[in-house]
């Protein structure tokens, strides 16, 4: 089926869905593609009958989301991916699932960070029927529309407390997973999780590949820009290498692609005073890694919002998640100041437009620095907000 066009094939696995659920209470009225996404096949199912829910007997269930994977990549049937990713995301999901109403009463800002809820799973066809959260964008998407049109001062708060909401939500993520199972039944789910994880390092290869394999192909791509660079980049590779192969008492299970792109919110302004849901979704990258590569994804990326775009939203967010880590120890910081950086050149000077050369340099100078502890250079950097509180 691999060798149809992209097209073809999102035509065909729709057909397909729609036979794996209308034996089910998710009987399909109608499947519409949805847009968004490289890996998987995803569609918004409209239900024959709607159903109960089962958290709230007064609302009726009428729409699901459905993700149905493949051993290839939906959009590049070209490149093979191990269909272990479904039953990771599946595993992942019910286990939050079951955490969120503890999670959401510890929770001290107006962000209520959650997972949506995994309704059914057929592993055969690793069909996933997933909660639907209609009229959402993902933050970035969301920051390129609605922040460069409102960002005001007066959305600071807002924005430092969503991105400390959305490191808090990580890091307990990586607590759970930071240590082997017990026997007990309270590490049941963490049981599983590390199960799953640990079935294929094919997610762990090719997230290792396109950060540090890249990092360096960079340096052929600017050699005016970081030539000088090479050495270091070479020991940044080595210690990635060696953090995974050596088996660091530091790794945990990671969502593995934590970025603004994975999360979704309403599409409308920021409220003062209201709780506002914020939806973390495609855990299908999950794996053993080091917390400072999930971290430093999203840093990364709510930077680049600010050199790239200029929105101040994206500093004020990366603000507030330093501020969310502020706890983690100063070794942790100096990693995740490397990843911001590996982040911006390896995924912000690729097929791009604009100053990408600008970027390059902003990444080396960030690897460099973080690589060498050069506390005075980021004290005097907006990346500053990472080391506040650490003596």
């Amino acid at each position: 089926m691999a060798s149809l066009a992209p097209d073809e094939l999102l035509e065909a696995n729709r057909i397909d869905v729609f036979q794996c659920l209308k034996n089910t209470v998710y009987a399909a009225a109608s499947i519409e593609p949805l847009a968004g996404g490289q890996a998987n096949f995803t569609y918004h199912v409209r239900l024959e009958q709607a159903l109960c829910h089962r958290d709230d007997a007064t609302t009726a269930i009428t729409d699901v989301l459905v993700k149905r994977g493949a051993p290839y990549m939906a959009k590049h049937p070209q490149n093979g991916l191990t269909t272990d990713r479904c039953d990771v995301e599946v595993v992942c999901m019910k286990e939050l699932e079951s955490l969120q109403e503890q999670w959401v009463a510890s929770n001290a800002t107006r962000f209520i960070v959650r997972t949506p809820k995994c309704l059914f799973y057929e592993a055969e066809t690793k069909t996933q029927v997933h909660e639907y959260i209609p009229r959402v964008l993902d933050l970035r998407t969301y920051s390129l529309k609605l922040f460069r049109l409102q960002t005001t001062a007066s959305l600071r708060p807002q924005c430092r407390e969503l991105g400390k909401a959305l490191a808090g939500y990580i890091a307990r993520f990586h607590s759970l997973g930071a240590i082997p199972p017990g026997n007990g039944a309270e590490s049941k789910g963490r049981s599983d999780i590390w199960s799953a994880v640990t079935q294929s390092d094919d997610m762990q290869k090719l997230k290792h590949m396109i950060n540090y394999d890249w990092l360096l192909d960079r340096v052929d791509q600017f050699p005016e820009v970081l030539q000088d660079a090479r050495e270091v980049f070479v020991q940044v590779k080595q210690r990635a290498l060696d953090e995974l192969e050596r088996g660091s008492k530091n790794l945990t299970v990671i969502h593995g692609d934590f970025y603004p792109q994975n999360i979704l919110l309403q599409a409308e302004p920021l409220s003062v005073g209201c709780l506002t849901p914020l939806y973390v979704v495609d855990w299908e990258n999950a794996q053993l890694g080091l917390p400072a590569m999930d971290h430093g994804g999203m840093m990364g990326e709510m930077y680049v919002l600010w050199l790239c775009h200029g929105i101040e939203a994206g500093l004020w967010m990366m603000q507030g998640y330093a501020k969310g880590l502020a706890t983690l120890p100063e070794e942790t910081k100096w990693r995740v100041a490397v990843q911001i950086g590996v982040h911006i050149l390896s995924f912000w000077t690729f097929g791009r437009e604009g100053p990408v050369g600008e970027f390059a340099r902003q990444g080396r100078d960030i690897v460099a620095n973080a690589w060498g502890k050069n506390r005075a250079w980021f004290e005097t950097s907006e990346l500053s907000c990472l080391f506040l509180g650490t003596s």
